[in-house]
């Protein structure tokens, strides 16, 4: 542990509402953490991104004008130091007096949140102890409407919203808690237990540090178990899912999850499978999207953070017990228009047969999105919609249920059991959030031409993977 005195941030404060362990362990045991993964990174890059729009917002006028805003009374970046704490606001505007000011916060998301409340209500805390006067706190945040173009529109990208009051109503609570979040970052190792509910429970480095044998199938894997019944069991020192009494009340679909993995048994209706899979017409159309979701899309025509498919794959079967052919199509950069991958799709895939998708409510989002976007291929794309067939369904309806799903119906669960010939743990990609990420980097200009070819191949075999699984499940299914 560090014992020199360490300050406590607004970001150490909100972390703290957010899990307190982890908070600890931040300050104290860095190396415990996992490093900065993707995922975080492309999110950070995308607040900065916003933090960049919000001072072009003020710096081209558009909150100036409005709200009668002298261009030198704007600072950014404005640190304030009190009690052993620290804030550094993204906007401060002077309101003529000195050391009056309104603070402004700038966040990527598309309205406002819980802990953006707490967030400006720690920053006034601070400034108001180290001498300042806080007049107000605005949110800058996304406009959810705003609708790209060729040029950005600062103007109409940002939106505001004065959360003075609900800050102020946060004041007393902050001023008592602040303290104790300082006093618990510079104190003792927090004390050994497993926090109900958070969502990341066994992901969570505090439970993996303090609980390293904590078994792979446990009560956290339970389906939509509750925290009190969570709680319950923690309490009794249960956190295997083996060990969890039969007289414990649990929902019929929970007690059945836990049943299969205490017998290693397995739930197979094959009369439902059949009824299911009868229903399907030939040729078969096995189809995934890639989509990007970012705060300002590269393309005309989309809302902040509206998927924007860039890749498809399709595993195509004539007839039955027939060959299957596969066909794909990737964007190779941000300008190349989304209207070129429908127009290849559509050309791949005939105007009857099911079309095959692993939880068709995002297909079916992603078609009508595209429909409305390009009307000339709308038709086509609600074609798609109307013969969809979700193969995921028979398994969250529980026509085939197996100890080794430990109660989830990804595809990424599935496969491994009834196709193990297949795996992803072959391929350099593995998820869609990193296929989305690689994607982004690739197409930003921040890779070598070898780099950018390598991750494309890479995208391509992921997202085929995609339709291939689905294939060899279908047959996997037939079989049974």
């Amino acid at each position: 542990m560090n014992n020199k005195q360490q300050a406590l941030s607004k970001t150490d404060y909100i972390q703290y509402l957010d899990c307190p362990e982890e908070l600890w362990l931040r300050k104290n045991k860095p190396s415990v953490l996992p490093p900065v993964d993707l995922d975080r990174q492309y999110k950070l890059d995308q607040g900065n991104l916003i933090d960049d729009f919000a001072q072009q917002w003020f710096l081209d006028g558009c909150v100036i004008e409005d709200w009668a805003i002298n261009p030198e009374d704007v600072v950014f970046q404005l640190k304030a130091q009190s009690g052993g704490m620290l804030a550094i606001t993204d906007i401060a505007v002077r309101q003529g007096a000195a050391k009056t000011i309104a603070l402004f916060e700038v966040k990527a998301a598309t309205r406002v949140k819980k802990e953006h409340y707490h967030d400006l209500a720690f920053q006034k805390m601070v400034f108001e102890d180290s001498g300042y006067k806080v007049t107000a706190t605005y949110l800058v945040h996304v406009n959810k409407e705003y609708i790209t173009s060729k040029e950005i529109d600062h103007c109409n990208l940002m939106a505001i919203q004065d959360i003075t009051m609900e800050v102020e109503q946060l004041m007393k609570d902050t001023r008592t808690l602040a303290p104790k979040v300082l006093e618990w970052v510079n104190g003792k190792a927090p004390k050994k237990r497993i926090t109900i509910g958070c969502s990341k429970k066994q992901k969570c480095p505090f439970v993996q540090m303090e609980y390293p044998a904590l078994p792979k199938y446990s009560i956290f894997n339970i389906a939509r178990i509750s925290k009190s019944k969570i709680k319950k069991l923690v309490g009794a020192n249960i956190l295997d899912i083996q060990d969890v009494p039969s007289d414990f009340p649990l929902s019929a679909k929970q007690r059945q999850q836990v049943e299969i993995a205490q017998e290693d048994e397995i739930v197979l209706k094959r009369g439902s499978i059949r009824r299911s899979i009868n229903k399907l017409v030939y040729p078969l159309y096995y189809l995934d999207y890639e989509s990007l979701s970012f705060v300002v899309p590269p393309q005309e025509g989309y809302k902040p953070y509206q998927q924007m498919v860039f890749q498809y794959s399709l595993h195509v079967q004539e007839k039955p017990g027939g060959k299957v052919k596969h066909y794909e199509y990737l964007l190779k950069s941000k300008t190349e228009s989304v209207e070129q991958l429908i127009k290849d799709m559509q050309s791949k895939i005939g105007e009857s047969g099911s079309v095959i998708v692993w939880n068709k409510s995002f297909e079916k989002g992603r078609n009508t999105e595209m429909g409305n976007l390009f009307p000339t291929y709308r038709p086509f794309l609600d074609s798609l919609n109307e013969r969809m067939y979700d193969l995921r369904v028979p398994f969250q309806k529980g026509h085939y249920q197996h100890p080794d799903f430990k109660g989830k119906t990804s595809l990424k669960s599935v496969l491994p059991v009834l196709a193990e010939e297949v795996s992803y743990d072959d391929l350099i990609i593995q998820n869609g959030m990193v296929a989305t990420i690689k994607w982004h980097h690739a197409t930003d200009g921040r890779m070598d031409e070898k780099a950018q070819a390598e991750t494309f191949e890479n995208l391509l075999n992921y997202c085929e993977l995609d339709t291939l699984a689905m294939v060899k499940i279908m047959k996997a299914l037939r079989e049974i």
